[in-house]
């Protein structure tokens, strides 16, 4: 059973926070696991690379490819690469191309959390304009979406190389809304929570997947079917 903490700075009339004209998603840790998923995926990845040659010791290969990923960003498209470069390979294009082969395997795996598709359909039930509001690569977040068959659910879809408030107030300005009538609902205490506060918005932290937002101090919710309770 999910307990929640709710410290919003918004107007509730009862238990419900009124004035909400839309609600902004973020996808990762928020609509699925993502953090699960990429560690599962970067573990098939270096296990595919092995078995085509690569002559390394799991562990040390997972922890070489964090520190690819830490230095790098998610998004750079050589981890794999660089991988291969620090350890001994037969073939090191065979190997290469095993790796990414078995992490976009892993994508057939993904999943929504749970409740993701009736707590959408519900919200969109109600009224509500639904919408997401992303950081990273257009074509990776929209693969996503589609893999999670979640994409027909978003009005309007927010994609951003870096969030800001800047970026919030953007979202609210093309919804035609003032920020205050926006509710996001993120993972990350600063990215989606902190930013989206100081242009305005209402947000709600989804402590799912990373350790910070777990220790967040306020404004958690345990999971999407608590929002539920929060808007009419």
């Amino acid at each position: 059973m999910f307990v929640t903490w709710l410290t919003f700075a918004g107007i509730f009339m009862g238990n419900k926070l009124i004035g909400i004209k839309a609600v902004l998603f973020d996808i990762d840790d928020t609509l699925f696991p993502s953090h699960e998923f990429s560690s599962l995926a970067r573990r098939n990845a270096i296990r595919a690379m092995m078995s085509a040659g690569m002559d390394a010791q799991e562990e040390k290969a997972l922890l070489a490819h964090s520190k690819i990923v830490e230095k790098f960003g998610s998004n750079f498209s050589r981890h794999f690469n660089l991988l291969a470069s620090r350890f001994p390979c037969t073939n090191k294009e065979r190997a290469i191309a095993a790796g990414i082969a078995a992490y976009h395997d892993t994508k057939t795996s993904i999943h929504p959390f749970p409740h993701a598709h009736f707590v959408l359909g519900e919200l969109s039930r109600r009224g509500y304009p639904l919408c997401i509001a992303s950081e990273g690569k257009s074509l990776k977040q929209w693969d996503k979406l589609i893999r999670l068959s979640l994409d027909s659910f978003f009005s309007r879809v927010f994609i951003t190389s870096k969030k800001s408030p800047a970026f919030y107030r953007a979202c609210a300005r093309k919804l035609s809304l003032s920020p205050k009538e926006c509710l996001m609902v993120g993972n990350h205490p600063k990215k989606d929570f902190s930013f989206a506060q100081k242009a305005g918005m209402h947000a709600a932290l989804m402590c799912t997947g990373t350790p910070a937002a777990k220790r967040h101090a306020g404004m958690r919710i345990l999971g999407l079917k608590e929002l539920l309770p929060l808007l009419g």
